[in-house]
């Protein structure tokens, strides 16, 4: 009897996953062009919409992501907890507080600015915002992998912190330099803004587009795309930036991979993972638990 019991929940368990394989990525799409419809025809504050339908994504994600894991082996672990919350901590109290108060002082600003964008139709603006935002965060991250001389180095050690944990799962994403948030958050996001003068609402779509692909590109489920893979970075591409392979960690894109298939940094294999995650044990760079090491690693000369 307990056989067929457990058989039943594997067959329960598989259907599920595979709703999940290819339905989560179109149904979160739903919920942000519901955010977006509601941003659109309502009276209601910007801020409030672009963070409920983030929380409501990340809450959703990490209930499935701990239920239904792509790899076990990249799943959090009481060990990668610790040293995620050390640097979440860090990032909250500081770079979170200071992304947080840059995109909602984007969305402020956005509403006060006037610039060669503002009178454009909405479409136009969001496609435009997306396009100069993944340019200037392409540019940034690749040359913080692919760097040379000393500017190159520096911007790799403020970027390899998100590089040195062997796992990749939804939390793990607050694993980063507070330098490398600053940087992204006001060279790609809110200087852009400011010159081009976007409409309010065309912000915070872009902040909600944004946020949903950084929160599933880091997902530990497994999640298809199919030929969106080619339009979006999700799971599949992002999960082979972070590769221990060196020439498998590519796909620099934070929402799009357009500029990866123009630039052949584009990486991608349907179906198939990345043997193992992180970095060489041949880099030197100290493990990530070891959180003062690498935060202090951009001012080592070494």
């Amino acid at each position: 009897m307990s056989n067929k019991v457990s058989g039943a929940a594997s067959s329960n368990d598989g259907r599920v996953k595979l709703l999940l394989r290819w339905g989560l990525y179109p149904l979160s799409w739903f919920v942000v062009l519901t955010a977006f419809h509601i941003l659109l025809t309502h009276e209601i504050n910007p801020r409030l919409v672009w963070a409920s339908t983030i929380g409501l994504l990340g809450v959703t994600y990490l209930l499935v992501e701990w239920r239904f894991p792509y790899e076990q082996r990249w799943s959090m672990s009481f060990k990668s907890f610790l040293a995620d919350m050390k640097f979440a901590i860090i990032n909250t109290a500081f770079v979170t507080a200071v992304s947080a108060t840059l995109a909602l002082f984007a969305i402020s600003l956005s509403s006060e600015v006037v610039g060669p964008a503002t009178f454009w139709p909405v479409p136009v603006q969001l496609l435009l915002c997306l396009l100069i935002f993944e340019a200037i965060n392409y540019s940034i991250h690749r040359l913080m992998h692919e760097g040379r001389g000393a500017v190159g180095r520096f911007l790799w050690r403020v970027h390899a912190a998100h590089h040195l944990p062997p796992r990749l799962y939804l939390i793990m994403h607050a694993v980063f330099h507070p330098l490398n948030g600053i940087l992204i958050q006001v060279v790609a996001l809110v200087l852009p803004i400011w010159f081009m003068g976007y409409n309010q609402e065309v912000v915070v779509m872009f902040l909600i587009i944004n946020g949903f692909h950084g929160l599933i590109s880091h997902f530990n489920v497994d999640v298809r795309m199919g030929w969106l893979n080619y339009l979006f970075i999700g799971s599949e591409l992002h999960r082979y930036h972070h590769s221990a392979k060196v020439n498998e960690a590519k796909n620099y894109g934070a929402t799009l991979s357009l500029y990866d298939q123009l630039f052949g940094t584009f990486y991608y294999k349907p179906g198939a993972a990345p043997k193992n995650l992180g970095v060489s044990p041949k880099s030197g760079l100290p493990p990530y638990e070891r959180s003062f090491d690498v935060l202090k690693l951009p001012f080592v000369r070494k």
